[in-house]
């Protein structure tokens, strides 16, 4: 799904502009960014919890060159979905 079909999917089911419903979604990514960089966790009860993992620094090894290269650590999105909506996806 895209973020124009699934905007105009969400003005349908409200009964608002599309124009309306995607200067919400914008707000909320903005908000849910911002949150998630200022406390590591957000937790939307019966979707799941986003959180930011720290990934270590790692050796990589390049067959190609026969060389090892140092990749950097960095910060990456982990997503656990809630007992809800895994039972909504398994119905």
């Amino acid at each position: 799904m895209t973020h124009k079909t699934f905007v105009q999917s969400l003005a349908e089911r409200l009964g608002m502009d599309e124009a309306e419903v995607s200067a919400l979604t914008e707000q909320f990514v903005d908000v849910f960014v911002q949150e998630m960089q200022t406390s590591n966790l957000v937790s939307v009860q019966g979707f799941g919890n986003f959180e930011i993992k720290e990934k270590a620094e790692r050796k990589m090894y390049n067959p190609t060159t026969k060389t090892f290269k140092i990749i950097p650590g960095k910060k990456a999105l982990s997503f656990k979905m809630s007992a809800t909506l895994k039972g909504r996806i398994n119905k």
